[in-house]
């Protein structure tokens, strides 16, 4: 196409100039790889999930700590004035002033009610949710990079179209301009073509401005000193995917989407979330009815006092003690809590069985909106590539003085609306496509590529 090639024209001579320059290609140029390495460096909301799963990890590492069992030492110093005396017969004896004693204890649990087991299984469950956190937070961070980078892309994209826009106006005018001074265009047809051109014109400017406005989003989002250019995305009418998502059916669409769902279930942060949640409030709920059951406790220690007659001899005692408890009353609080676990078990399985459900839809959707697009696609590069060739035709007869200024302008119009629906339709694709990914977890391309092309999640 005449209008990607002088695209490429326009940006290869960009870099080469920057390079002749500086030496080397312009920094400012940023690619999409770049800028998602930028986005998960800078992004607060992606540091403060990786400090989560840290914090999960070490909660994990208390629970386990609370198998172990505990060493205490303790020691105490007691000191009376005037020291204790007692008799002996007729005399009598005083104790010293200081009364020492120095034990160590070494406690065991034995069997809590389960709930050493089960709050380490439940800090596992925190630690695997806490990773599925933060690959969810990234792959929405990644998403959100690319709209906003494809978003710059098709600014950068609509802009060079008015540019070609204008151009083509000013050579239709040059051309009326020249009947004008001959006298074969009347004063009403030839203010007719300054009107367009004026209306070309505000356009260019338009589009200039909300160029810089997609600038704006990205640089604010990457945290940028500068406003960004960003590379054009390889031109996808030769990728063998969209041609091959032209060609699907109702029953390949059907086929895809089994595959996509297979993916997403596979996939889904949120539904890994929702079924971690599932498994926590099951365990909460043996925690509660562990609170019905006996406790055992095993405590073994040594201890040394002081006589307190002979300063510095010490009697020394030995003891091992296994000690259980059952709970008696009060128990409503206990099997309020019980029964409350109980329900909120019960609330998880809903909720993980409605998210289902909810990728079901959302993969369906996304699936069919990305094969529509790409037809969509199709048809649009059909309908503009008919309309340049009648409006070249057109341009040419009328310099020859064989059609009306109306017709030209008619046929002018029609191919400038054929650009924006071909680029429209184009970066439609495009996003539907990276909804996709995002929707059943997918980072690299070349998995939803291997996706549609052999209809299995591997």
């Amino acid at each position: 196409m005449k209008e990607n090639k002088l695209k490429r024209i326009v940006i290869m001579g960009m870099l080469l100039g920057a390079a002749l320059l500086f030496g080397q290609p312009d920094s400012r140029i940023l690619s999409l790889e770049q800028a998602r390495e930028l986005a998960l460096a800078n992004n607060s909301a992606y540091q403060a999930r990786q400090a989560e799963l840290e914090s999960a990890r070490w909660s994990k590492a208390s629970a386990l700590g609370n198998f172990l069992p505990t060493l205490t030492l303790d020691g105490s110093l007691l000191y009376m004035d005037p020291g204790p005396t007692y008799m002996a017969g007729n005399t009598v004896v005083s104790l010293n002033n200081d009364y020492r004693t120095l034990s160590l204890s070494l406690s065991q649990p034995v069997f809590l009610g389960g709930k050493l087991w089960q709050g380490y299984q439940m800090a596992k469950i925190s630690e695997e949710m806490a990773k599925t956190g933060l690959a969810a937070q990234r792959l929405s961070l990644l998403a959100e990079v690319n709209s906003l980078y494809l978003s710059l892309v098709q600014a950068t994209d609509l802009q060079q179209m008015s540019e070609l826009d204008l151009s083509s106006a000013r050579r239709n005018m040059e051309i009326a301009q020249l009947k004008h001074d001959n006298g074969l265009l009347s004063n009403a047809d030839y203010l007719r073509f300054q009107s367009r051109l004026a209306t070309k014109d505000v356009a260019r400017l338009q589009a200039n401005t909300a160029r810089q406005l997609a600038q704006l989003n990205l640089r604010n989002y990457l945290a940028l000193d500068y406003l960004p250019e960003v590379e054009l995305l390889p031109e996808s009418g030769d990728d063998a995917i969209l041609q091959l998502l032209q060609d699907y059916d109702a029953d390949r669409t059907a086929g895809l989407s089994s595959a996509a769902l297979s993916a997403g279930l596979a996939n889904s942060g949120s539904l890994k979330l929702v079924e971690s949640g599932v498994e926590l409030s099951r365990r909460a709920w043996q925690i509660s009815k562990g609170k019905f059951l006996p406790t055992l406790m095993l405590i073994g220690s040594r201890r040394y006092e002081e006589n307190g007659i002979d300063r510095h001899k010490f009697e020394a005692s030995s003891q091992i003690m296994l000690t259980a408890s059952l709970p008696l009353l009060p128990q409503l609080g206990n099997y309020a809590s019980l029964r409350k676990a109980e329900f909120d078990y019960k609330k998880a399985r809903l909720e993980a069985r409605n998210a289902s459900n909810g990728i079901l839809l959302g993969t369906e959707a996304a699936v069919l909106n990305l094969v529509s697009s790409a037809q969509q696609v199709k048809a649009s590069r059909l309908a503009l590539d008919y309309t340049r060739q009648s409006y070249e035709q057109l341009q040419e007869r009328f310099r020859l003085n064989l059609i009306s200024s109306t017709e030209l302008l008619d046929a002018e119009l029609m191919l400038s609306s054929a650009r924006l629906a071909y680029t429209n339709a184009h970066y439609a694709y495009l996003k539907n496509r990276l909804a996709l990914m995002q929707g059943i977890g997918l980072e690299n391309e070349q998995e939803l590529d291997t996706l549609i092309t052999s209809g299995v999640y591997k």
